[in-house]
């Protein structure tokens, strides 16, 4: 028998059992096509040879690609609010079976391949809950080759309420009545959640809206400082928090009053002094 694979060629002897020619290799073949030619001559000298054989020894497999394709807020965090998740897979093109699970392989469920070779989708069609998930993807060759790949992500769809309080410390007067007279006052923001991504505080004053940034302390505590001076009137501060999922929430709108400082008291002199008289 001729084995040609690349353009080499070898001749092997087969051997007979019980009436059956047969051929193993001598050594293991590399991934590859091998073309196979078996020539027989019988006792006359009569050569026949058969049509080639074509066989593709395979023995590779691998899952190139996971995506978590709606993954919301940060880009590639696998961490998504989207609670029925849309995965992609990009396998070699000879695949022919790819399949998905995340209760550790006792429930899977297939993938459709796409328009582009390769390339397989899924998205889940029951609400996913709430937490960490490990994803198990199969997939299996024409082969008949296999491996699985994990890929971790989080579903993410809670977000706190954020609160927004005037600072005591610059409540003048009354404490708790959001009038000041301080015209660059300080508030403080509770009820941030520690995945916060943006927190911003909206001010609405006359007409006019202003967007401040929050910072944060080495402690945690979230404030908001405006960067000028604030003329006498209304405010209205509402608080926006995005976390690292694309979750937002808005606080309740605080009002705040700025109010001038009560105006210096003149005591005004008599220029003429009248006899007699006492001051």
């Amino acid at each position: 028998m001729q084995v040609m694979r690349d353009g080499h060629s070898e001749e092997v002897e087969l051997t007979q059992t019980n009436g059956q020619w047969r051929f193993v290799p001598g050594s293991a073949w590399t991934d590859g096509d091998y073309t196979l030619t078996v020539t027989v001559k019988d006792e006359a000298g009569n050569i026949r040879h058969s049509a080639p054989l074509t066989v593709t020894i395979d023995t590779q497999i691998a899952i190139d690609h996971i995506e978590l394709v709606n993954d919301s807020g940060i880009p590639n965090d696998n961490l998504t609010n989207n609670v029925r998740p849309h995965f992609q897979v990009t396998v070699p093109t000879d695949v022919n079976v790819v399949r998905l699970s995340i209760d550790g392989g006792k429930t899977w469920f297939n993938a459709t391949q796409s328009a582009t070779p390769g390339v397989w989708d899924y998205t889940w069609l029951a609400d996913v809950g709430e937490g960490k998930h490990t994803l198990t993807v199969e997939a299996t060759d024409k082969a008949g080759n296999k491996t699985t790949q994990k890929l971790d992500f989080i579903i993410d769809t809670l977000l706190s309420e954020p609160t927004i309080v005037l600072d005591s410390t610059d409540d003048s007067g009354t404490k708790g009545d959001n009038l000041t007279n301080v015209n660059k006052p300080t508030f403080l923001l509770g009820n941030i959640d520690a995945d916060a991504r943006y927190v911003t505080v909206e001010v609405q004053h006359g007409g006019t809206k202003e967007v401040l940034t929050a910072t944060k302390d080495a402690t945690g505590n979230w404030s908001v400082t405006p960067t000028g001076t604030w003329a006498d009137g209304d405010y209205t501060l509402t608080v926006r928090v995005e976390d690292d999922a694309g979750n937002v929430k808005y606080s309740a709108s605080l009002t705040s009053r700025s109010i001038p400082k009560s105006p210096s008291m003149l005591l005004n002199w008599l220029t003429t002094v009248v006899p007699g008289a006492t001051i």
